[in-house]
């Protein structure tokens, strides 16, 4: 697939447009509560006031964001108090928080508290330099990768593994387009070769196919009654899947996604109520995942068949680089660790300690998502 485009990339770059502005600023207008720039007093926390309506965030579009209370949907702006707790968050609300508003109108609102989280799935922004939250308060997130269109990567995979530990996620790793592998040699030995080295890990592995529709039952299955969330690449297949799944009408290869009640404008992330019970958090696709704030610890926590093997390393402190008497380089040139077990942990470990990011990578040509 070729000229991919990070839709939740461009929500944040090109969020401004004319239509979207003049919203905003009418609801802004209407919220008299909003926080001047002039007012500089401390503003303290309070108790929740319990008279306002508690919702959940389905959306979030170009004109505000969308809260689910008692069946109803409405439109709503944060109030400018909470607009001052921003920091190195690069946005103060995701989909699937539970937030308290109060009603400025029949379908419309202004929220006032955004409630404790107990998971989230985040990023690096594209500046690098602030957290991206892509949804909230979810169970477990679908890794959904693919086979060949786009091909198997292993390196982001590991970045969301990482991710939902530190998000307080359950992880599940679905590979998509499994009916691409007869006709791709060189993929399918990738993909069995994939298999071999993270099967043994002990990571729930999902293989499907939403064109012939194998693993979409066991799909279903492990959907039902939970609050899901599934991300990936672009162009792996993300809504087609769900489609396949729930019988949805989800937009797939363009930038159009249909909310539960209507159609609104671009969205970073849609909250789906499935038949049968359960949520699912549709969320655009994407170039890269950084790992906000990624440690060197979280990275060899993170691998642990490296971590068995540096057991007999020379050096208490060996990194696998270059040291001399490395158990871990030796197992590698033996063939007794994948390759890309290890391609994927000297990419996140450059990272953890300063190295490169893909970012700027991507800005100087490089568009390898290891």
């Amino acid at each position: 697939m070729t000229d991919q485009f990070d839709y939740e990339e461009e929500y944040f770059l090109d969020k401004d447009r004319k239509e979207s502005r003049k919203e905003r600023k009418r609801l802004s207008d209407a919220d008299r509560s909003k926080f001047k720039k002039t007012d500089q007093k401390k503003i303290e926390k309070v108790p929740i006031d319990e008279s306002l309506l508690r919702g959940r965030v389905m959306a979030i579009t170009g004109e505000g964001t969308w809260v689910e209370s008692a069946g109803i949907e409405y439109l709503c702006r944060l109030k400018g108090t909470l607009k001052r707790e921003k920091g190195l968050v690069k946005n103060l609300i995701a989909v699937g928080d539970y937030v308290r508003f109060e009603s400025t109108s029949e379908k419309e609102g202004s929220i006032a508290h955004i409630e404790e989280r107990f998971s989230t799935l985040a990023r690096t922004d594209i500046s690098g330099k602030k957290e991206q939250l892509i949804a909230t308060n979810i169970d477990q997130v679908f890794i959904l990768v693919s086979v060949a269109e786009p091909p198997l990567k292993p390196a982001l995979i590991d970045r969301y593994l990482i991710a939902a530990a530190k998000g307080n996620l359950h992880p599940i790793i679905v590979i998509n387009k499994i009916d691409l592998l007869a006709e791709n040699p060189e993929e399918e030995a990738r993909y069995k070769e994939f298999l071999a080295a993270y099967e043994p890990l002990g990571f729930p592995i999902l293989s499907l196919s939403s064109k012939t529709g194998d693993g979409i039952e066991a799909l279903r299955a492990l959907m039902k009654g939970k609050t899901s969330v599934i991300s990936g690449q672009s162009g792996v297949g993300k809504s087609s899947l769900l489609n396949t799944a729930f019988q949805l009408h989800l937009k797939t290869g363009e930038l159009a996604i249909k909310t539960v009640k209507g159609s609104h404008t671009t969205t970073v992330a849609l909250l789906i109520p499935l038949p049968g019970g359960g949520y699912c958090i549709d969320t655009p696709g994407i170039r890269s995942f950084g790992i906000w704030h990624l440690l060197k610890e979280e990275v060899i926590a993170h691998f642990t068949d490296i971590a068995t093997l540096s057991a007999n390393c020379h050096f208490p402190d060996c990194m696998h680089v270059n040291e001399p008497k490395c158990a871990v380089l030796k197992a590698l040139h033996d063939g007794d660790l994948p390759l890309l077990r290890y391609e994927s942990y000297s990419t996140l470990l450059e990272e953890a300690l300063g190295g490169i990011d893909n970012w700027t990578k991507r800005k100087i040509g490089d568009e390898s998502d290891g």
